[in-house]
């Protein structure tokens, strides 16, 4: 994974933002809209010949900010959320 491909996680961001990113991702991979999830490359699973799921574009997500996984993401997000 190149480091510029990397997002910091914006300060303003909140759960349900994310979640509804990975869901457009989602329906990007399963039409097959490689364009719009170029975006996300070089991330794996994008050349995956296996079905789209969701899990799979949260896995994307997350990794391109930085995290291991969609948990851990979520958890920042939700500890992120009773902080303010």
């Amino acid at each position: 994974m190149r480091p510029s491909m990397l997002l910091t996680l914006p300060s303003h961001s909140n759960f349900e933002a994310i979640q509804k990113e990975a869901r457009e991702l989602f329906h990007a991979l399963q039409r097959k809209d490689f364009v719009a999830a170029d975006r996300y490359c070089p991330f794996d699973l994008l050349d995956n010949p296996t079905p789209a799921r969701l899990a799979d574009a949260q896995y994307i997500i997350a990794r391109r900010y930085g995290f291991r996984s969609w948990a851990n993401l979520k958890e920042r997000l939700l500890v992120r959320c009773t902080e303010t």
